[in-house]
């Protein structure tokens, strides 16, 4: 079985870095609705960032931060029934 974790990026368009990445928590059932959670929340985590990584305007402004974010695939494992002896 196939679930979805989103990860948000923190980067700089001036460097090409992205010096912080954090796992959402959540979980997906489906690449798609990873991606309309992940637009959601790379916006909001945007319009935070002061409170989130005390970075204010200025440091956004002169590294040309941005929130980028990705759908990582994940594989569940299902364990088998142990056999009845």
């Amino acid at each position: 079985m196939e679930k979805f974790i989103l990860v948000l990026h923190m980067c700089s368009m001036i460097s090409g870095q992205c010096p912080s990445s954090t796992v959402a928590g959540y979980q997906y059932s489906t690449h798609y609705d990873c991606v309309a959670s992940g637009y959601k929340l790379a916006h909001n985590t945007f319009l935070a960032l002061e409170q989130l990584e005390e970075w204010d305007k200025d440091h956004v402004e002169k590294h040309k931060m941005v929130v980028k974010f990705e759908c990582r695939s994940v594989k569940i494992l299902i364990p088998l029934e142990k056999p009845k002896v």
